[in-house]
């Protein structure tokens, strides 16, 4: 396997809190996914790990690990990690606060606010709302039982069929996001459209397979290991989204070079339909396949914000499979926009539609919206 796609997986794994590793590539003996235990040690020995690698695991699996052995979390006023030495007692002394601030500080374990009222034996203190679990609340509007009965009606045998939400049935969503690269500007802004689509595939009932700063390898292997897990079987779809830089020859991964003598680290998008088509993904055989792009298409100008895009010979194809819905950020030969804080146009939009409208339209008609929104945006 690429080692960018094993540290991209590993990354994956801290970031659910979880310190055991699984090997997520596909045996074709076993036919089935490795789930092999690796180590950190392991994975060393295994790939070598640059200094920014090996800095980012180990900081995170330590963090991990001093959670399960001390009770600590960050200060609300300076964010560093403060120890709970007396777990009978909500309210915490943070001593660098206390010498910023020259007098006493403490905030509440429970709401993490500056705490008010006795510091004694505390079991709760008198913010407004402390003890009470704050949700957060979910921007995706329900999809009503009456709608479903009246596309079933209308439609007939022409609807996918969908699972109902049970412990059977298994959702999975692929996400890659390319952020930092070697050669070429990193995609400032990109974590904004990780978190908001992570959270609207969350509330659509797939678990999200988050995927950060891949090669053109690795994201080959990302989408051939994805199309072969055995949890398909008991999906009724499937989501795919890519994000990266990109031209009309594919989508970059992240070490791709701006010298024309080195090999280009371009993926292809007709590799995601060849993954996920009838012969390749048995388990997703006869149930739609949505696929989202944010990727520069070819280097014409536009007018706002920054391209995801670099010079190139524009030279390229489209490739149709059955039950794919795909969509991309930009037409052939042009660019596609991000804004630095607050992430690409393309994503924010279909963010915004499918919670407003995914109760009540067909995939189609939230696509053609969200074009229609982000033209409406440009003009």
């Amino acid at each position: 396997m690429p080692a960018d796609y094993v540290v991209a997986w590993f990354k994956y794994y801290l970031k659910q809190k979880n310190t055991e590793f699984s090997c997520p590539g596909f045996n074709e003996i076993q036919r089935k996914t490795c789930g092999s235990k690796l180590s950190y040690q392991d994975i060393c020995q295994l790939i070598p790990l640059t200094d920014k690698q090996r800095e980012y695991l180990e900081e995170n699996l330590a963090t991990l690990v001093a959670r399960r052995l001390f009770d600590f979390k960050a200060c609300p006023g300076c964010q560093s990690h403060v120890e709970r030495r007396d777990r009978n007692n909500l309210c915490v002394h943070c001593t660098i606060c206390t010498a910023n601030l020259k007098r006493s500080y403490n905030f509440c374990w429970t709401c993490r606010r500056e705490w008010k009222g006795p510091a004694n034996n505390a079991v709760r203190c008198d913010n407004n709302g402390c003890g009470q679990r704050v949700r957060t609340s979910d921007p995706l509007k329900p999809c009503k039982p009456e709608f479903k009965r009246e596309i079933l009606t209308q439609e007939g045998e022409d609807i996918y069929p969908i699972k109902d939400k049970s412990p059977d049935r298994k959702r999975l969503a692929l996400l890659i996001n390319n952020v930092e690269f070697k050669y070429i500007d990193d995609r400032t802004g990109a974590d904004k459209d990780e978190l908001k689509m992570e959270m609207l595939l969350n509330g659509l009932g797939y678990t999200v397979v988050t995927l950060r700063d891949l090669t053109a390898q690795g994201m080959l292997a990302a989408l051939r290991d994805f199309a072969q897990r055995e949890e398909h079987v008991q999906s009724d779809s499937c989501f795919v989204v890519l994000m990266s830089h990109g031209d009309a020859t594919g989508i970059c991964g992240v070490f791709d070079s701006l010298s024309s003598d080195d090999e280009e680290d371009i993926f292809p998008a007709d590799e995601i339909f060849n993954c996920l088509n009838t012969p390749n993904c048995a388990g997703l055989r006869d149930k739609p396949k949505i696929i989202l792009i944010q990727a520069c298409r070819g280097d014409k100008e536009g007018s706002v914000d920054v391209q995801d895009s670099k010079p190139r010979h524009n030279r390229g194809k489209e490739h149709r499979e059955k039950d794919f819905c795909c969509l991309r950020s930009c037409t052939p030969d042009t660019v596609s926009y991000r804004n630095k804080e607050n992430g690409s146009h393309f994503i924010q939009d279909i963010v915004e539609i499918l919670n407003k409208h995914a109760c009540q339209d067909h995939i189609e008609e939230l696509f053609r919206k969200a074009k229609s929104h982000s033209l409406a945006r440009q003009t």
